[in-house]
Order: structure tokens, then C-alpha cells, then sequence
């Protein structure tokens, strides 16, 4: 079976919790539980019968353009031969693309076809059927070696990883031998290491194996965190593979996932300092595989399974010493010392691809569903002297290097807020003189920017928790009732409608004559401005809330899929992709050539879409849904650690951080100097963008989710309390 990982955890919404670790769920539930995630017609139902043999039994996976199916060959009768289908799927709209992509499929499946080792599954058929592409395999039963540390939570034991590296080194070492050209794997990790019922390993997903061609320059591929260096420039060397096996062992020997930590950097997280239990021998094996130089590293992975296996046996210092035969023979290359204190930090900051971690800390964050409205009319009982604030959080010892709010912060001034009948979620946009702003009211509001006087409201049939969008004549805004609305701008007339299969949490963003936009139904839309015509629909595999960047033709785009996707502004079809580790809420922000979001596994990514590599990125404690800022060399973004973080754009090293103690949600925006967001503690926060230094504050009744809007020296923001409020800076911070 080709799949990295069974299950659906990675689906989780922020506020649902994890599976506790240890339940025992049959398989037949969680397969239910995969199925229900992709969502209907996603899917081939169960008894479909492919090619009249292959009959679909379930959905057990899925991958970025694929999803892997159990089916039974029906053509054997009296026994039951299980297998696993690959279903690949094709975008291409040019017939000529799709023909040349036939073939070279045709030509791999062939090739993998060839491939006889036990631990390489079998390939059995392979067919194309209604635009997409098929691979049988065999089957294998068992637990990817991720899955299985993650139930156990602990390291395993270091000679079990030992026995399970010689047996890695085997399967590698057949593919880097295969003649006439070596095969280079690419996408060694744990997800992709099945362990059987009769603990034998199967190394799957041969999607990106390629041949050896050291000349050939190409994208990236394969995970961040276990590939080497030189495969983020597009070399695909056999020394690549003893990288990412070095990488793979590192985590089975100290359960730290490299894909969490800032890449490059093993030589700070020593397996020893991770787990006292690993020897100094096997620290210095693997320490060597993970060299950032290649030439510094194990030049062939038998001499790397000879290593292990010297470990093994208690030989490891004489071979070390004196070479395989005891006589300083059977090394070749770079053999030097195995210190693996390394240059591979400043080799790795001198690419420019470092960013900067952070200690994590124990947060007790609620969930802003949890949070119950005030009502908006009753006075703030916390204020002093209705000037200055007590309920600002005291900085531990151990956060002194964070600024905080001070006892005496000014507070900002109260121009007129404005009640709707349910919470504001998001953010209001300002035009020609008017606040347009959505509610869960299932409204959509106009008020007067100057005096908050309503002017009128607009309909829906569900809450409206997105940022409303102004065309030339309109205003465009989603629904939870799964319905993208446009209403006249004077009036608020519904002008039309367009229906998606789910609700709308995606903001549209308006790029002459087009909408784009995401759905719960798992779809980026493109529709016409004028009319609400679809004019493409893309799929991904999980719900879009992600509000969509267009730059140059491109349609950045985040799903919970874990991906944002770069699609082509004109049909949708995919230019290229990248993968988190979790769901993406975060809006991405497209800089020269950088796209920069946020994720739910806690990072803030730097992207260079057309290189395909990950240029820089930042560690918080937290869930990242806020969307990035650019301003004056710097990225502003908040995080749910409680943090506002302002990062070099150009290397994302921490540049200052403040801290307010509670989720940090709402985007940022900057005015003259300003940096405004909005806080779960209720509070509207206003810093100076250099420095960090807070200058005042405003606070609500409700959490703010919602990011402010600027114009005309006013900020505007929406808060759970229901209200919509206009503000500016205390008159002694006033210019």
C-alpha cells in the first residue's frame, strides 16, 4: 500500500480534541472515520468494480492528488486476495500534457514493476480509466514505524533501531545498485516505513523514487526535516537517502520530530541530550549520516550498514579506528573524526534557510467557542480611573525577554460603537465613507464611518463570519449557509448568489473580473464578479477557511488539508503546492517571491513557490491563524502561544515579541507607524511597529478574533460582545 499515515488526526479542527493516545478503535471505524473526513463524492464507493476484477472495499488513505483504496481481486474465487489501489488523478486540461503524462506513467509503473526485493511491495497491474491513473499493489498489513512511535510515546530501543537500520541500509542499498541507472528514494521517514505483522519492514510510497542523474537540476521534493540540503536545490543524490535515513533514526531513537524544529539544526538536538539511554557509538553513526555537507557524510549505505552492524557486535571503535578489516581499509571519501558537533548551523544560515526557535512553555488557552458574550451595555469593572487597565498579565521570570503592557498603558478613545444582535467575528472593511462588516446575526451591515449611524443591512440565511468583499458595484460576502452572496453597494440589494456544499469561512477575494474564494466543501472557487458564475472549482482534501492571495495570475491559497496551493488564476489547475504539518487557516501573504502563512502545527512558513523550498521558518508555541503582515522589512503575525511576534522578513529571526497572555487571532495591520490587533482578553492592542513598545489599548466586553481596519485615523474592530467599535489614540498620543 502506498500511504504515509492512516487516519485522520491532522483533520482535527483547534478546538476539537486529539484522540487519547492508547484508544483502541477497530479498523473498520477508523477507515469510516478517513472516509467521512474526504468527504461524499470524494471517494469511490464501496463495491465499485475497476477494470471488472477490483472490487473497492475502502478509502484507507490519501495524498495530495491520490487516494489509496483495500480492494479484493474478485477473479480468484475461492480465496480472498486482498490489494491496495493507487488512484492518481490529472488536472491537465492541454491533451497533449495528458497523453505525455499516460506515457510516462505507463513507463514508471513498468519500471516499478521490475523491483524485486522484500521490502518494496509488488506491484500487480496498472490501468488508466475517466482522466485518471491506477497502480495495484500488494497490501501490507501493519503500522507505518510514525504511527506506532506516536502510540507508544517513548524512544524505541536502541538496538531494536540498530536491527531496524541494517534492514533500511538493505532496501537502500538495492535501489542505489539498480543497474542501468541508480534509484534514489528521496522520502526516507518513519510514515513511510510499514511494519508488519511479522516485523518485517516495507518501505512504501515510491510516488517521487527517481533515477541518479547528478546533472540534472529539478524541484524539491520530499519532506522538510528529513531531506538534505542539496535536495532543496533539486539534487536527488544517493547520499540524500543516508541523510534522511540518519534523520529517521534520529527520531526513532529520541521521539523528537525533526519536521517541528528549524532545519539543519541536529547537531543541537544531540540523540544523547534527547535520550541519556543511546550510546556514544550509535550517536556517532547517525551523526555522520546527518552531516549538512554530503562529502562529509557516509558515501554508500553499505558503509553505514556496516557501521550499525559493528555497534551491533561492540566492534564500533576498532572499526572506527582502523577501517573494516581492522587494517584502515574499506573507507572512502570523507572519513574523518565522527564529532558530530558540525559547520552545519552556519552552513545552513549562510543559505539563508534558519529561522529561530523558540522554549516552549505550558499554556491553559480556552477555546473561543467556550467564551460566553457580555452584555455590551455594562461599564468595564476593571478599569481605574477610566484611564488605565489592572487585568494585564504579570511577565514570568522566564518571559523577560517579551514586552508586555505596563499597569499605566493610556487607553484609547471611544468615537461610537455599534450593536448588532449576535458576535462579530471578522473584520470590518472601509469605503468611501461607509463600515461594511458581516455578523452571526446573518447579517451584513453598512454604517456611517464617521458616526456609526446604520445605514442598512443585508440578509443572509446563516451567520456571516467573512470579510466582506467590494467589487465595482457590489459587496461580496459568504455565509454559513454555504451561499456567496453579492448585494448592491448603496443599498444592500441582493444582486445574486452562488452555492457552494458547505458553509463559507473563507473570505473572497476580488481580482478583476474574478472572485476567489474557499469552501467547507473542500473547493477553491473562482466565479465572475458580475454574475456569480463558477468558472472553475479545484478540490482539495479538506475544508478551505484560508483566505485566498492573488499575485501575478497565482491564487495562493491554505486548506486544512495541511497544503497551500498556487493555482492557476485562469482554470485552477495546480501549479504547485506545499505541505505543512497541519491545517492552514492563515491567509498567505505574497511578497517579491515569497508566500508566508501560518499553520495549526505552530510554524510560520517562508515559501518560494518557485523554487518549491522553504526559505526560512519560525517556531511559536502555538496554533498560527492569524495571517501575516509585511511592513518595512518585517513580518507581524499573532499566534494562539499569546504572542505577537515581529520577524526579519528576509531570514525570520525574531525581531521582538509581546506578550498578552492570551490568543492572539486576529491579524495585524499597520498605519503610520501603528501595529493594531485585536486579543482573546478582549482588548485592542496599539504598539509601535519598530520597537514593540505598546503605546495604548481599547478594551471590549468579548474576545476579538477579528482584525482591525484603518482609515481616515480611525480603527475599526468587531468583538464577541456584538459590537462594532470606532477608536482612536488617547489625545496625548495623538500627532
Amino acid at each position: 500500500m502506498i500511504i504515509k499515515k492512516i487516519g485522520t488526526t491532522s483533520l482535527n479542527k483547534p478546538n476539537e480534541p486529539e484522540p487519547e493516545r492508547g484508544d483502541k478503535k477497530d479498523e473498520t471505524t477508523s477507515l469510516e472515520a478517513l472516509r467521512n473526513s474526504l468527504g461524499a463524492g470524494n471517494t469511490m464507493p464501496r463495491g465499485q468494480l475497476l477494470e471488472g476484477r477490483y472490487e473497492v472495499e475502502q478509502a484507507i488513505g490519501y495524498g495530495g492528488m491520490s487516494t489509496v483504496y483495500r480492494a479484493r481481486d474478485i477473479r480468484f474465487a475461492s480465496t480472498v486476495r486482498v490489494c491496495a489501489i493507487k488512484e492518481m488523478f490529472d488536472v491537465s486540461t492541454d491533451p497533449n500534457v495528458r497523453l505525455d503524462k499516460l506515457k510516462r506513467f505507463e513507463e514508471e509503473a513498468n519500471f516499478l514493476a521490475m523491483l524485486n526485493h522484500p521490502s518494496i511491495p509488488k506491484i500487480f497491474d496498472f490501468f488508466a480509466a475517466n482522466d485518471r491513473r491506477y497502480l495495484v499493489l500488494e497490501y501490507i498489513e501493519g503500522k507505518n514505524l510514525e504511527a506506532v512511535l506516536e502510540e507508544q510515546n517513548t524512544p524505541f530501543e536502541e538496538q531494536q533501531v540498530l536491527e531496524w537500520g541494517v534492514a533500511l541500509c538493505d532496501v537502500l542499498g538495492y535501489l542505489h545498485n539498480h543497474r542501468p541507472k541508480p534509484i534514489v528514494f528521496r522520502d526516507m521517514k518513519p510514515s513511510n516505513i510499514m511494519l508488519t505483522h511479522a516485523n518485517r519492514l516495507v518501505l512504501i510510497d515510491f510516488g517521487i523514487a527517481k533515477n541518479f542523474q547528478e546533472d540534472k537540476k529539478g524541484t524539491m521534493i520530499g519532506t522538510e526535516g528529513y531531506s538534505p540540503p542539496e535536495q532543496y536545490k533539486g539534487l536527488a543524490l544517493p547520499g540524500g537517502d543516508i541523510y534522511a535515513l540518519g534523520a529517521t533514526l534520529h527520531q526513532l531513537l529520541t521521539n523528537s520530530d525533526p519536521r517541528m524544529e528549524v532545519p539543519f539544526t541536529f547537531h543541537e538536538r544531540l540523540p544523547r541530550s534527547k535520550n541519556p539511554k543511546v550510546s556514544a557509538e550509535t550517536e556517532a553513526v547517525v551523526m555522520k549520516a546527518l552531516e549538512f555537507d554530503i562529502a562529509k557524510r557516509w558515501q554508500t549505505v553499505a558503509e553505514l550498514r556496516q557501521a550499525l552492524l559493528k555497534v551491533l557486535e561492540g566492534k564500533f571503535a576498532q572499526y572506527h579506528q582502523g577501517g573494516p578489516d581492522g587494517n584502515g581499509n574499506g573507507h572512502r571519501g570523507a572519513t574523518g573524526g565522527l564529532n558530530p558537533i558540525t559547520s552545519s548551523l552556519v552552513a545552513a544560515r549562510g543559505a539563508g534557510l534558519t529561522g529561530i526557535n523558540i522554549n516552549p512553555t505550558s499554556l491553559n488557552i480556552p477555546g473561543l467557542n467556550n467564551h460566553a458574550a457580555v452584555a455590551p451595555a455594562a461599564r468595564p469593572e476593571h478599569m481605574t480611573n477610566g484611564t488605565t487597565s489592572s487585568r494585564f498579565r504579570q511577565t514570568p521570570v522566564e518571559e523577560s525577554e517579551a514586552l508586555t503592557a505596563p499597569e499605566d498603558l493610556p487607553m484609547g478613545q471611544l468615537v461610537w460603537s455599534f450593536a448588532s444582535e449576535e458576535e462579530i467575528r471578522n473584520n470590518a472593511v472601509v469605503s468611501n465613507g461607509v463600515v461594511y462588516f458581516g455578523s452571526y446575526d446573518s447579517n451584513l451591515y453598512a454604517l456611517d464611518a464617521a458616526r456609526g449611524e446604520f445605514l442598512w443591512k443585508a440578509p443572509t440565511t446563516g451567520g456571516v463570519c467573512t470579510v466582506p468583499a467590494i467589487t465595482d458595484r457590489a459587496i461580496i460576502v459568504g455565509s454559513e449557509d454555504g451561499t456567496l452572496y453579492a448585494f448592491d453597494i448603496e443599498q444592500g440589494n441582493q444582486v445574486w448568489t452562488c452555492r457552494t456544499g458547505g458553509p463559507i469561512r473563507s473570505s473572497a477575494r476580488y481580482y478583476s473580473p474574478l472572485v476567489f474564494f474557499g469552501s467547507d466543501d473542500q473547493h477553491v472557487y473562482s466565479v465572475e464578479a458580475r454574475s456569480g458564475r463558477v468558472v472553475w472549482k479545484q478540490r482539495t482534501w479538506a475544508p478551505v477557511r484560508s483566505t485566498p492571495a492573488v499575485s501575478a495570475g497565482i491564487v495562493y491559497v491554505g486548506s486544512m488539508d495541511g497544503h497551500v496551493y498556487a493555482l492557476d488564476g485562469n482554470n485552477g489547475n495546480i501549479k504547485t503546492k506545499f505541505r505543512a504539518l497541519e491545517g492552514i487557516i492563515s491567509s498567505p501573504m505574497v511578497h517579491e517571491n515569497m508566500v508566508i502563512f501560518g499553520s495549526l502545527d505552530g510554524n510560520l512558513y517562508c515559501w518560494d513557490p518557485i523554487n518549491n523550498w522553504v526559505l526560512w521558518k519560525f517556531k511559536t508555541n502555538s496554533y498560527v491563524n492569524s495571517s501575516p503582515l509585511f511592513y518595512n522589512g518585517k513580518v507581524y503575525v499573532g499566534s494562539v502561544d499569546g504572542y505577537l511576534y515581529c520577524l526579519e522578513a528576509k531570514n525570520g529571526r525574531l525581531s521582538w515579541k509581546f506578550n498578552t497572555g492570551k490568543q492572539v487571532t486576529s491579524s495585524p495591520r499597520i498605519a503610520d507607524g501603528v501595529v493594531y490587533f485585536g486579543c482573546v482578553d478582549g482588548n485592542l492592542y496599539a504598539l509601535d511597529a519598530e520597537k514593540g513598545t505598546p503605546r495604548w489599548f481599547y478594551p471590549t466586553e468579548g474576545p476579538i478574533s477579528a482584525s482591525p481596519a484603518i482609515d481616515n485615523g480611525h480603527v475599526y474592530i468587531g468583538s464577541l460582545d456584538y459590537r462594532m467599535y470606532a477608536l482612536t489614540a488617547p489625545s496625548s498620543d495623538q500627532s
